[in-house]
């Protein structure tokens, strides 16, 4: 988490300006994270911002 935070600091998305499979395969990682209570910190912003980012779009929601 700290790595993808410092990552995002810099970029709107992990590997780039545009949506890519890193930040789909990085969603499924940190979402299935939080069943062994792995969660975004506080602190790191640029992840929580990249998160509600990427949560939001339909193909994540399932409702395309």
């Amino acid at each position: 988490m700290k790595i993808l935070d410092k990552r995002l600091a810099d970029s709107e998305f992990i590997a780039g300006e545009r949506f890519s499979i890193a930040d789909i395969t990085a969603l499924c990682a940190i979402d299935f994270a939080r069943v062994v209570k792995i969660r975004i910190d506080e602190e790191q912003t640029h992840l929580k911002r990249w998160h509600k980012t990427v949560s939001a779009r339909p193909s994540a929601s399932g409702t395309l």
